[in-house]
């Protein structure tokens, strides 16, 4: 589909030339070797002095092999961002790698201010992306099936927004270039996959203080065409978010999505975002060829740092959402060392895992601490494990945890095994938590009466 959209693009090209009576043939520039974006000297055949001159050159040629593009100047690009189209040479051996060198890129229009267009096997390193605009700002966009892309320390400011549109994410792979919460809906094309086997790692995205953070800080799209076969294997990693709205990571149908040991916080601010919160949201996770993985991250400081009962505006908090997530006997669902720590929510509830008809998945080695809440008729879980088949829940802690509700430490309704002999629940500790009503340490509810539960090696003490 890319290959056909470009030649359908040159033929354009071609049939005007022919028209105009000034050639009946047409040559496109060719890429290859090393460049440069440097304004401070002048332009030439390897050097560009504005990111849209490069731009433009790589948008208008065919990649014949390896290219650099090492940026010597931070830049102000103004109210026009910068697109990166597909081209018909990339490769795994064609690729574009452009290597930031710590300079800026400035930006004062809507939202991303970085563009992959269907681009593929391009890297990005070594810069920050600051987006000044004060209504819809966004950071990096990929899609329109952009494949095999990589950002490594590309770290995304939003300076100077203060609201609560939509419209604002500092990454997206998305169907959409003016939100992070699209999905595809065919099997290719542009309302195809937005984007796969892409990997954004080790990125800073925070705003000014004070400010309420974009709507989602990162989205990773799939599509509802062929969602559970089809893999996007899309990665986010070492990344640290310190501040956002509503959603920290939103994927919608993703497959084999990975996102794992990122830092993901509102200690960018001082005052609350939305009164409810998803930190680690997946609609219809799948795991075709790898697991789809929520691994090592930490959540905390949430609504902001220091928020007590009090002064917090969050009213019902969702750390870690799985809705239907689905893995299979070589590559299960995993939701593995993961913690949530201090954070603070007053009349609402709180689901800190929450997994909703999970099949073949996980659920090993993650941590509550410090999760509390002012309520006293609400009901607060801190593992929600609801209709599971074929589950692990084991090696998880519950501990320093308060509410003045209901609390169940562990929830696990309505177990039944397809392929296990047993579901499992063993080596789970449930320490230290208070209540003003009444609290359920472990519930572990049965589907049928036979091979059911395993429930081994469970440590709960000093609860009160």
């Amino acid at each position: 589909m890319k290959f056909k959209n470009y030649i359908n693009q040159k033929m354009k090209g071609l049939a005007l030339f022919i028209g105009l009576g000034l050639s009946s043939t047409v040559s496109f520039a060719q890429m290859n070797g090393s460049y440069t974006i440097d304004a401070s000297v002048a332009a030439s055949s390897t050097n560009y002095t504005t990111w849209a001159s490069f731009a433009t050159a790589w948008n208008a040629a065919a990649i014949t092999g390896p290219v650099t593009v090492t940026v010597k100047s931070s830049l102000n690009i103004g109210l026009n961002a910068i697109t990166l189209n597909a081209n018909t040479g990339s490769s795994a051996t064609n690729t574009l790698s452009i290597d930031g060198g710590n300079t800026r890129m400035t930006y004062t229009g809507t939202n991303a201010a970085l563009r992959l267009n269907g681009a593929d096997y391009v890297s990005v390193k070594n810069m920050v992306i600051e987006n000044t605009n004060i209504s819809t700002p966004g950071g990096v966009t990929l899609t329109n099936q952009s494949d095999y892309n990589e950002f490594n320390a590309v770290d995304v400011f939003l300076n100077g927004y203060n609201g609560t549109s939509s419209s604002t994410f500092y990454y997206a792979i998305s169907a959409s270039t003016t939100t992070a919460n699209s999905n595809g809906s065919a099997a290719t094309g542009a309302t195809g996959q937005p984007g796969s086997f892409n990997k954004i790692r080790y990125c800073k995205m925070y705003t000014q203080a004070g400010g309420t953070g974009p709507y989602t800080a990162v989205g990773l799209n799939g599509n509802t065409a062929n969602y559970t076969t089809t893999a996007q294997n899309n990665t986010l990693e070492g990344c640290t978010i310190s501040n956002f709205y509503y959603y920290g990571v939103f994927m919608q149908y993703p497959n084999g999505n990975e996102v794992l040991n990122n830092d993901i916080s509102r200690s960018n601010t001082t005052t609350g975002g939305s009164a409810t919160m998803y930190v680690i949201y997946a609609n219809y996770p799948y795991s075709s060829t790898r697991a789809n993985a929520i691994n090592g991250n930490d959540i905390h400081d949430l609504p902001f740092k220091g928020a007590t009962t009090l002064t917090t505006n969050l009213s019902t908090f969702y750390g870690i959402f799985l809705n239907y997530p689905t893995g299979n006997a070589t590559y299960k669902s995993v939701v593995d060392g993961n913690i949530v720590e201090h954070c603070t929510y007053s009349t609402g509830s709180r689901y800190v895992y929450y997994i909703y008809y999970p099949t073949y998945s996980d659920i090993t080695n993650n941590k509550v601490d410090n999760v509390d809440g002012s309520s006293t008729s609400s009901t607060a879980y801190d593992y929600y494990v609801y209709y599971p088949t074929d589950v692990k829940v084991n090696g998880n802690t519950s501990t320093n945890s308060n509410t003045s509700g209901y609390l169940y430490a562990f929830y696990c309704y309505y177990g039944k095994t397809t392929n296990y002999a047993w579901n499992e629940f063993c080596d789970n500790v449930v320490t230290n938590n208070t209540t003003v009503n009444y609290m359920y340490s472990a519930y572990v509810y049965y589907y049928n009466s036979t091979n059911s539960w395993k429930v081994n090696r469970n440590y709960i003490v000093n609860n009160r």
